[in-house]
C-alpha cells in the first residue's frame, strides 16, 4: 500500500486525520526499515502499512495509527525511543514503547514464556487499552501471512497462542469480528483437514438453504414494515471455527446445526428492539428458555442486544438479535468503536465498564506475579459465559457461568471473599459452593476472621477466586511456619535457659541472609534452618546442650526387647507409638514382626491365631526422641495457635509437623506432630493443653 493510498483509506475512515504527521510516520518507518525483508519477500514496512490500515478500519484515532506505523523500528531498526519522542510527542512514544515491549517476549516457547508475554500485554493495556488494540490488529496482520513460515510447528504454536490468548482477548473487548477471523485464521493451522472438510459440507449446504434464508429474511422485513418498523435485517453466516466448536460442545450434528438460520435485525431506538421482540413472538411461535436480555443486562464488555430464537417460516428454526445501529458498531468493533462514539455520556461508561475486568486481572498478577497458574486462572476469566446475580442493596455483578456464592463474595471484594463465614441465597442459608442462577440475590456474612478455604478451592470458576483462595492459603501456610518456627526456637533457647530476644536473634540474620523475625521463623518452620543452629549462630562460643536424635525407622535398630533376632521388625503402619506405650508383636511370615498398640483395633484380625502374637517391652535408657501425633480442637480465635505451640514448647516438646484444618465457623482442627521422649512427656503436653482455655478437645493417635 502505497503513502497515499493508505492516508485516502484513513480519510474514508476518518474525516479529519493529521495528514501531516501520517505522511511523517510513513517516510520515517520507510527509511529505517530500508530494505528488511518479511518471511514472504515482501518489504518489511509493509507489515506496519497493513497494521495501520487495520486500526484505521476500525476508525481509531490518529495517534493510534501513527504508532502501528513505527511500532516495529525500536525493535528492528536503529531507531530509539528517544528519536520517536522527539519526532512524534510522548503520546506516541509511550505507545511504541508499549508495543514493543510485548513484541520482545513473543517468538519464545513455553507456558512460563506465554505468561509472562500475558501478563506484559495486560499491564501495559490497564495504562492505555490503544497497546491492546494495537497489538491486535499486530496479531492479525501476522496470522493472515503466517502461511509464509516454513515451520510447520511454529506456525501450530503461534496458532495456539491466537486461539488460547488474543482472540479471547478480543472478545472480551467486543472485538467480534476481529476474534471470529483470529479463531478461523488459527484453526486454519491447528486443524487443517477438519476446517477444509466443514468448508466443503458448508458449501453443499448453502446452496441448498439460500433459498430459505432469502424467503425467511423478505418474511422479517415484510412483518416488520406490515407494524411500521424500520428496520436493516441480515443474515448471519457461520464461521468454520464457531460451528467446530459448537459440534465438540453441543455434541450435534451438522445438519442439526445447519438446520438454524440466524438474522440481525438492526433499528433505531431501544424501545423499538422491545417492539420488535414483542411483534416477532406475536407472529412466530418463541422457543422457551432461548430468550436472553443484554440489553438491560449487558455484557462485561459491554455487548447488547436481544437475543431470542423462533419457529420460524417453514417450521424452521431461526435466530433473532435485535439491536440498535450503535449497539451493532459496539458488537463488531467492541472497544474500538468507542472513538467513533467517545464524545457520548453512554458510551465513555460502556468502555469503561468493559475494561473494568483488565483492572481485575492487573490486580491478580500484581499480587501473584507472572506464573503459569496465573495464566491458566486468567484464561478462565476470558472464556467462561456469564450469569447476574445482585447483592442486597440491588448492585449486579456479573460472573461466569456456574460461578458460586464465594465467587460472588470475591466479585464484590477480595476481603469480603477472605472473610466469607456463610451466604444467604434469596434469603435462605447455602452452602459457599452453591452455584448461583441468574437474578439470585446473595448475602454474604463476614467471619470475624479469615476462613478456612482449602476445602473450597475446586468449586470456584473464577480468576479472581481462585488466586485469592491460592494466596490465602500460601499466606496462612506462612503464618503457620513462622508459628512453627517461633515454637521450636524458644524450645532450643528455653533448654539452655535462654530468652530468644529480638536483639539476640537478629545476630543470626546475616548467616541466614534473612531480614526479619517473620523471615526467621518461616525459615526454622519449613525446615530450611533449624532452632539449634540459630542458637550456635547467636551463641557460638556457649557448649549447647545436645538435643536427643529423633527415632527414624531406616536408620536405628528398633529399642524393644523381645523381637526375635533372625526377623525383621517394623511399627505398625500409621502407628505413633512411644516408649512407655503398652506394645505387643504380631508375627507373620511375609512381613516378619510388626508392632502394635495393644489397643489397636487391627489385632482383632489375629485373634484366632495367638501363636502369632509374641510379648515385647521397651529397652530402659532410650536416647532416642520419637514422633507423637495429637488432633486439637480449637476455639476460632486469634492468638489460639500462639497459646499451642507456645505451651508444647515450655513443656519441652519439638513440633516437626501442624495442619490446620476448618471443622466448622466456630472451631478448627489442629493435627500436631510432637518429638517426645516417652508416653509420660506427651501425657503431660496433653494434659497442659486441655488446661487451656481456647482448647476444646485434645486426641492422641497410636495406632
Amino acid at each position: 500500500m502505497s503513502q497515499s493510498q493508505l492516508v485516502d483509506r484513513i480519510l474514508n475512515n476518518k474525516p479529519e486525520p493529521d495528514k501531516a504527521i501520517l505522511n511523517k510516520a510513513y517516510i520515517f518507518g520507510t527509511k529505517m526499515h530500508g530494505r528488511q525483508l518479511r518471511a514472504s519477500g515482501d518489504p518489511y514496512f509493509s507489515h506496519p502499512i497493513e497494521v495501520a490500515g487495520i486500526l484505521s478500519d476500525l476508525k481509531l484515532d490518529t495517534t493510534s495509527v501513527v504508532c502501528a506505523l513505527l511500532h516495529d523500528t525500536i525493535e528492528d531498526t536503529n531507531a530509539t525511543i528517544e528519536d520517536i519522542e522527539e519526532n512524534f510527542g510522548k503520546e506516541v512514544a509511550k505507545l511504541v514503547d508499549g508495543v514493543t515491549k510485548l513484541t520482545l517476549l513473543e517468538g519464545k516457547p513455553g507456558s512460563t514464556k506465554q505468561a509472562e508475554n500475558f501478563r506484559k500485554l495486560l499491564l501495559a493495556s490497564a495504562s492505555d487499552i490503544r497497546i491492546l488494540l494495537i497489538k491486535l490488529a499486530d496479531r492479525l496482520h501476522n496470522m493472515r501471512t503466517l502461511h509464509f513460515i516454513k515451520d510447520q510447528k511454529k506456525r501450530k504454536r503461534i496458532s495456539i497462542e491466537t486461539l488460547e490468548i488474543y482472540a479471547p482477548l478480543a472478545g472480551r473487548i467486543g472485538m467480534q469480528e476481529l476474534k471470529e477471523e483470529l479463531e478461523d485464521l488459527s484453526f486454519t493451522f491447528i486443524e487443517p483437514k477438519i476446517r477444509d472438510i466443514l468448508i466443503e459440507r458448508l458449501k453443499s449446504s448453502k446452496k441448498k438453504k439460500s433459498k430459505i434464508v432469502q424467503f425467511t429474511k423478505k418474511e422479517l422485513e415484510k412483518v416488520l414494515k406490515k407494524n411500521k418498523i424500520k428496520s436493516s435485517v441480515f443474515g448471519r453466516e457461520k464461521k468454520p471455527y464457531s460451528i467446530w466448536k459448537k459440534l465438540e460442545v453441543q455434541h450435534k450434528s451438522l445438519e442439526q446445526l445447519s438446520d438454524i438460520f440466524g438474522f440481525r435485525v438492526c433499528v433505531d431506538s431501544i424501545s423499538e428492539c422491545y417492539q420488535v421482540l414483542g411483534i416477532l413472538h406475536g407472529e412466530w411461535q418463541a422457543i422457551p428458555g432461548k430468550f436472553k436480555d443484554y440489553i438491560s443486562t449487558p455484557k462485561k464488555n459491554g455487548y447488547q442486544s436481544l437475543h431470542t430464537t423462533l419457529m420460524g417460516p417453514q417450521n424452521q428454526r431461526v435466530e433473532v438479535q435485535i439491536r440498535t445501529e450503535k449497539m451493532n458498531e459496539l458488537a463488531e468493533r467492541g472497544l474500538a468503536a468507542h472513538w467513533i462514539y467517545k464524545d457520548t455520556e453512554e458510551v465513555e461508561r460502556d468502555y469503561l465498564s468493559s475494561i473494568e475486568w483488565i483492572n481485575d486481572l492487573v490486580d491478580i498478577l500484581n499480587r501473584d506475579g507472572a506464573t503459569e497458574e496465573f495464566l491458566e486462572n486468567t484464561k478462565l476469566e476470558l472464556f467462561l459465559d456469564q450469569i447476574y446475580a445482585f447483592t442486597p442493596k440491588g448492585t449486579l455483578v456479573a460472573l461466569p457461568r456456574n460461578a458460586t456464592a464465594l465467587d460472588f463474595a470475591y466479585a464484590v471484594h477480595t476481603e469480603l471473599g477472605n472473610f466469607c463465614g456463610s451466604v444467604k441465597i434469596n434469603g435462605i442459608d447455602k452452602p459457599r459452593r452453591t452455584i448461583l442462577q441468574n437474578g439470585d440475590e446473595v448475602e454474604i456474612l463476614k467471619s470475624k476472621i479469615p476462613v478456612a478455604l482449602e476445602s473450597l478451592q475446586e468449586f470456584v470458576k473464577t480468576g479472581k477466586a481462585k488466586s485469592a483462595i491460592i494466596r490465602s492459603i500460601k499466606e496462612k501456610k506462612s503464618h503457620n511456619q513462622r508459628l512453627l518456627g517461633k515454637a521450636i526456637i524458644k524450645s532450643v533457647f528455653s533448654s539452655h535457659r535462654k530468652k530468644p530476644t529480638r536483639d539476640i536473634l537478629e545476630r543470626s540474620f546475616g548467616a541466614l541472609q534473612v531480614n526479619s523475625l517473620k523471615s526467621l521463623y518461616e525459615l526454622v518452620g519449613e525446615g530450611t534452618s533449624s532452632g539449634s543452629q540459630v542458637y550456635d549462630l547467636v551463641f557460638p562460643n556457649n557448649k549447647r546442650k545436645k538435643r536427643k536424635k529423633n527415632y527414624v525407622e531406616k536408620n536405628i535398630s528398633i529399642p524393644v526387647q523381645g523381637l526375635l533376632s533372625d526377623m525383621p521388625a517394623q511399627f505398625a503402619e500409621n502407628s505413633f507409638l512411644v516408649p512407655g506405650d503398652k506394645i505387643v508383636g504380631i508375627v507373620s511370615p511375609e512381613k516378619g514382626i510388626t508392632i502394635f498398640s495393644v489397643d489397636s483395633n487391627e489385632l482383632t484380625n489375629f485373634e484366632k491365631s495367638p501363636e502369632s502374637w509374641i510379648k515385647l517391652q521397651w529397652k530402659k535408657d532410650i536416647d532416642f526422641t520419637f514422633t507423637s501425633r495429637i488432633k486439637i480442637t480449637i476455639i476460632n480465635e486469634v492468638g489460639v495457635l500462639n497459646s499451642i505451640t507456645s505451651t508444647i514448647a515450655d513443656y519441652g516438646g519439638n513440633i516437626n509437623n501442624l495442619i490446620l484444618n476448618e471443622k466448622d465457623n466456630d472451631f478448627y482442627n489442629l493435627i500436631i506432630d510432637i518429638n517426645v521422649n516417652d508416653n509420660r512427656h506427651i501425657s503431660d503436653i496433653v494434659k497442659s493443653l486441655e488446661g487451656l482455655p481456647v482448647v476444646e478437645a485434645v486426641i492422641r493417635f497410636i495406632g
